[in-house]
């Protein structure tokens, strides 16, 4: 049998795609109906449990699987949701000062470093607030999830030419160079022993090219490091 050729690759993809974009609304009501189920029966069960009780613990283990899923359901909602609206002039600097701090706060780093820095240039951009603090924080969740403790990740906000940029930099084991353009697809993940649903990386790609820009994987000498450009405000 004749290998597939890209275009008729491309076109079955496409299909897909559109397939999913019209399943995914009826797909997330039903979860999210029985999630609000899941998870009001955990909330209410936890609260007659004793503290530091075997049933306590395999609960709120229960309630976090539940927390989990109801937030890759919350992004696979985002990727089918209309292009931005309500775009504003911001600060990419404060989307990603944002985007750290929601990091630090839900303690996604664990036992990896996490470092921020900042360019001194305002960065203006014209945008989502609430997407594009998605977007980083999805790079951010990405970059951890494919590392290992006693590694960093690291968020960079600099200037290229008329471009802003968030780089988003890791130590894991990087990204093959086969599945580089994959890695953006709806559902591929290289971390299919670990954490990782397929959603994050696609949603924030889905974001960056509706405000103008784009999210691109970079060349590395070791880990990972994602780039999302946006262009500047003239």
């Amino acid at each position: 049998m004749n290998a597939m050729r890209p275009p008729e690759e491309q076109l079955i993809r496409g299909g897909r795609m559109v397939a999913i974009g019209r399943l995914t609304p009826a797909l997330v009501h039903e979860l999210n109906n029985s999630l609000l189920v899941l998870l009001g029966t955990a909330d209410l069960e936890l609260m007659g449990l004793p503290p530091d009780s075997k049933e306590r613990e395999r609960m709120e283990t229960v309630r976090s699987a539940g927390l989990e899923i109801r937030d890759a359901v919350s992004q696979l909602a985002g990727f089918t949701r209309a292009p931005s609206e309500g775009l504003e002039q911001l600060s990419l600097t404060e989307i990603g000062q944002s985007a750290a701090a929601l990091t630090r706060r839900l303690r996604l780093q664990r036992d990896i470093d996490f470092e921020d820095s900042y360019c001194d240039d305002e960065l203006i951009v014209s945008g989502n607030e609430a997407q594009l603090v998605q977007a980083v924080l999805q790079m951010l969740t990405n970059g951890f999830q494919a590392s290992t403790p006693g590694t960093a990740v690291k968020l960079e906000l600099l200037r290229e030419g008329d471009e802003a940029v968030a780089l988003v930099s890791d130590e894991g084991p990087g990204v093959p160079p086969e599945q580089a353009e994959r890695i953006f697809e709806l559902f591929e993940t290289t971390r299919l022993e670990q954490q990782g649903s397929g959603i994050g990386l696609t949603a924030a790609r889905a974001i960056a090219r509706s405000h103008g820009g784009e999210l691109e994987l970079r060349p590395a000498a070791s880990g990972a490091v994602f780039a999302l450009r946006l262009p500047l405000v003239r």
